[in-house]
């Protein structure tokens, strides 16, 4: 069975080529021009086929010839060219030069995936390996549900050039290297090494104290003199009589008076934890209890007025809630070692001929000149990033 975590990395690769599909939220990632886990089939064991111990030495390209061979199978050109240009599309949808050192790590990489998925699909086929059609159809069901909707599923086809087949036969692939690496080993993971990696890995499974908040903003600019800052307090003083009478609309409130990007939703700032916010904020907003509003306070952008909504208390997660996730993880971690032990045997007996295309050599313009190196201060220290204020975590 693939694992969660193996579909969350397909869904966030897969999700990143669809517009409209909604923001991410602090979990996660996402951002890849990469084709996606079940593209790649193969996966990302260390080592180029170009220079394992039975790979002979890049040859020129032939036109129109093969990318590679193994074991006399021939790799088609143009399943290499079509992963090469998926993978470069972030430049050439800009009309930006491809730099030659990550144009040459991009085709390696990609001729490695060809290469090592050509190596295990002979090695399935040799031992009979079979794939059951109901888990095939099972495990594209969890696939296609991670798209929330049909339509997101079918702008993600569109936009990526991959059609339902070609995913079905990705996956049928990995269940089939799954279960060739079950036959070769025991991949269970032990209650006990679950365990010992919850001991070991406590702080993984902290949830911080947080704090969901709302506020009212008046500006104050820095180059703002003394009269724009007093008139600011009392127009901050003004609402905050407002804000506390019974029945009042807090949210209404911050829509008409806050100068800050969050008016528009009713000033929601929604949840954070301690070191996100500019401190004297932070401070107030961590004193306060839900539905509690503050009086105006000052920070560098101005006066606030804080109502905190919601408040999520610290903790440790206990074993038993996350016993399960632990236990895929682990599972996960084995099959790639047992995968990348099983290429390194199969690679050493295999005859693989490489025919990757020579990298196009950059035409020097008429007087072009190299940049003026840019000169550091010794020993000067990098400047620490600055907490997130309220209104650049808002935006």
């Amino acid at each position: 069975m693939l694992g969660n975590t193996m579909r969350v990395g397909l869904f966030l690769a897969a999700m990143a080529a669809v517009t409209g599909c909604g923001k991410k939220d602090t979990a996660t990632t996402g951002k890849s021009e990469q084709a996606t886990s079940a593209e790649k089939g193969a996966g990302d064991e260390t080592g180029s086929p170009a220079t394992e111990k039975a790979a002979e030495a890049p040859k020129p390209a032939a036109a129109g010839g093969p990318i590679a061979k193994v074991n006399g199978v021939d790799i088609a050109r143009d399943e290499f060219d079509k992963k090469y240009d998926k993978m470069t599309r972030a430049f050439t949808k800009r009309n930006k030069e491809i730099p030659p050192g990550l144009a040459a790590r991009y085709r390696e990489s990609i001729l490695k995936q060809l290469v090592d998925k050509e190596l295990l699909d002979q090695k399935i086929k040799s031992e009979s390996i079979q794939v059951d059609p109901a888990k095939l159809d099972e495990e594209f069901a969890d696939y296609k549900k991670m798209f929330r909707t049909d339509e997101n599923f079918e702008r993600y086809l569109k936009s990526s050039d991959i059609t339902e087949e070609q995913i079905k036969a990705n996956i049928s692939h990995n269940l089939a290297v799954q279960r060739l690496l079950e036959t070769r080993g025991d991949l269970a993971v032990t209650e006990d090494e679950v365990k010992a990696y919850y001991d070991e890995n406590q702080k993984r499974y902290e949830v911080k104290e947080q704090v969901r908040a709302s506020h009212i903003l008046f500006k104050v600019g820095k180059k703002d003199d003394k009269a724009a800052d007093e008139a600011a307090k009392k127009k901050a003083n003004e609402v905050y009589a407002l804000a506390k009478k019974d029945g009042a609309d807090f949210a209404a409130l911050a829509k008409e008076h806050s100068q800050g990007p969050t008016a528009s939703r009713g000033g929601d700032l929604s949840f954070f934890t301690r070191g996100r916010m500019v401190p004297e904020f932070e401070k107030k907003a961590f004193e306060m209890k839900v539905d509690e509003i503050s009086a105006p306070i000052k920070t560098q952008f101005g006066w606030h007025i804080i109502k905190v909504t919601e408040r999520k208390e610290g903790r440790q997660r206990p074993f038993d809630e996350v016993k399960e996730s632990i236990e895929k993880l682990l599972k996960n971690k084995k099959s790639r070692r047992a995968k990348a032990d099983l290429l390194k045997t199969i690679k050493a007996e295999a005859k693989i001929e490489t025919f990757l295309p020579e990298p196009e050599k950059p035409v020097a313009k008429p007087g072009a000149e190299k940049p003026a190196l840019k000169k550091v201060e010794p020993g000067k220290a990098p400047v620490a990033p600055k907490p997130a204020t309220p209104e650049k975590k808002a935006q």
